[in-house]
C-alpha cells in the first residue's frame, strides 16, 4: 500500500429538528448564502416543511424519545 493518503475533510450540513436526519446540501454553503431560495423546503426523510423548528406538544411536555 504505497502511496496512500488519508485526508479529512470538513462540510456543512442541514439538520431535521424534527426527525433529527442529517444531510449535506449539494451546493456548497458558500453559494448559499445569500440566497434564501436555495435553502430547502423539505427534509429529505420525513418530508416536512417545518424541519428547522422543533416540534412543540400541546400539554408543554418534552416529545418522547424513540
Amino acid at each position: 500500500m504505497e502511496n496512500v493518503y488519508i485526508i479529512k475533510k470538513c462540510v456543512n450540513a442541514f439538520k431535521c429538528q424534527r426527525c433529527k436526519h442529517e444531510w449535506i446540501p449539494r451546493v456548497s454553503m458558500e453559494e448559499l448564502e445569500g440566497k434564501v431560495k436555495d435553502i430547502p423546503i423539505i427534509c429529505p426523510k420525513c418530508k416536512t416543511p417545518y424541519w428547522k423548528t422543533e416540534r412543540k406538544n400541546k400539554n408543554n411536555k418534552e416529545v418522547k424519545k424513540k
